[in-house]
């Protein structure tokens, strides 16, 4: 796998919030300052605009901890790339351009799986793309 570094500020998230109970965990065992020790953050293209296809959690802990750039590598897992642009639409549509623009989107679990899980569920259920 190739790696390469990317400012977190051009890179798109591809959620509309946080799961406090991972966040939280990631927090005690998560060390954003070894930047160079943690593994990359997966990332894709769409147009011109890279973004997050997992990770979130983890951008989330290195903004929080002022680290602009990042290990980042291209992600060529089998990926439903209509949900992701949907996705990023939401994004676009409740102005979550930037991973900090999460910081007051983290939910307890259970809200955030109705509000996000499931609705990415019904999304592909439904053909929302």
């Amino acid at each position: 796998m190739y790696t390469f570094l990317m400012d977190l500020m051009d890179i798109r998230p591809s959620q509309l919030y946080l799961d406090q109970k991972k966040v939280a965990r990631l927090n005690q065992s998560f060390d954003p300052l070894r930047v160079r020790f943690n593994p990359p953050l997966p990332v894709r293209k769409i147009g011109g605009e890279v973004f997050l296809t997992d990770g979130h959690t983890r951008a989330f802990l290195y903004k929080k901890a002022r680290i602009s750039v990042v290990s980042v590598y291209w992600d060529t897992d089998d990926l439903d790339m209509q949900l992701f642009q949907t996705r990023i639409e939401w994004c676009r549509k409740d102005k979550i351009l930037f991973i900090d623009d999460l910081k007051d989107r983290i939910l307890p679990h259970d809200p955030f799986v109705k509000q996000w899980i499931d609705r990415c569920a019904q999304a592909v259920k439904k053909g929302a793309f």
